[in-house]
């Protein structure tokens, strides 16, 4: 799949089933769904390969002034030319980009497959988790070198397609722009996902690093290996609602593990690993393939 990116100019303009864009290199075949800050079609180009285009919300856009949709624009080109050079076999790549009509659009990589959200088994073992783990987590470390950060890792967002033979975990569905202070926008919490957004996600006002990202992908293993989502960073801030540790959930956690998990959901961002190389070392996952995969095969 190819997902295109786009943002809207002044109009309001809704794409229907068999728009063409690009002079008729992209038509739209349906929407796919919406949100308070994006719209996201499923596309066709010439070849009949399945693209998606996501383009900001239409009612967010209108109520910007030109000087604010123009800042917009410039922080939302900002942020895609970032991702655009976040080459990694694990992080859905961008391959094309145009703009048409006021409209900018960034052509993407389609991944085909399940989502870990629609796994089949409800608690995976601990091999086959952390394997998905630390495919996702080196993409992110290329993400975050490139000073950008995913905001909304969760098994949704990661696909499995199946590549010579083998399912791979792919991450898909950046975030981009939503530091973007503005009224409409300030407010992050239905831009979040319960159990696995870290408590600096859903205030403008608390810087995000790679911190956060590992708070999302650890709230990820959990429920990987537990079958449960934790609760969320809010209601343990807010209602001090505890945390209930994966291993008294499912007692074949290992114990290096269970911890990392518990660090890697540390509310205070200072507590959590700093890098997602710390993070992913905290693991065991020192290489490509995890070093005590690497031990019981004699690597």
């Amino acid at each position: 799949m190819k997902i295109n990116l786009c943002i809207l100019g002044v109009a309001n303009v809704a794409w229907v089933a068999g728009d063409r864009l690009q002079g008729g290199k992209y038509t739209i075949e349906r929407e796919l769904g919406s949100g308070r800050f994006g719209i996201t079609y499923l596309v066709r180009n010439r070849n009949s390969d399945r693209l998606v285009v996501k383009t900001l919300n239409d009612v967010l856009l209108n109520s910007l002034s030109p000087s604010e949709r123009g800042r917009l624009k410039t922080m939302f080109l900002r942020e895609a030319l970032k991702l655009q050079r976040c080459k990694h076999k694990h992080i859905v790549q961008v391959t094309d980009s145009f703009e048409e009509a006021d409209r900018l659009c960034l052509v993407m990589e389609y991944v085909d497959g399940v989502s870990l959200a629609d796994r089949r088994q409800q608690k995976l073992s601990e091999q086959e988790a952390l394997q998905y783990i630390q495919q996702i987590g080196e993409a992110l470390i290329v993400v975050h070198e490139n000073r950008l950060i995913h905001r909304d890792v969760h098994p949704g967002n990661i696909f499995l397609p199946v590549r010579d033979g083998q399912a791979e975990a792919v991450l898909i569905d950046f975030g981009l722009a939503l530091d973007f202070d503005h009224i409409l926008t300030t407010n992050r919490s239905k831009e979040t996902s319960e159990g696995f957004t870290p408590p600096e996600l859903y205030a403008q006002s608390i810087p995000t690093g790679a911190y956060s990202d590992i708070y999302s992908l650890a709230a990820t293993l959990y429920v990987l290996l537990t079958g449960k989502t934790p609760v969320s960073a809010l209601k343990r801030k807010i209602d001090k609602a505890r945390l209930v540790a994966p291993k008294d959930l499912n007692n074949l956690v290992s114990d290096r593990t269970n911890r990392a998990i518990l660090t890697g959901m540390k509310l205070d961002p200072k507590e959590r690993s700093q890098s997602m190389r710390e993070w992913l070392d905290s693991l065991g996952l020192t290489g490509e393939v995890p070093q005590w995969v690497g031990l019981w095969l004699g690597l």
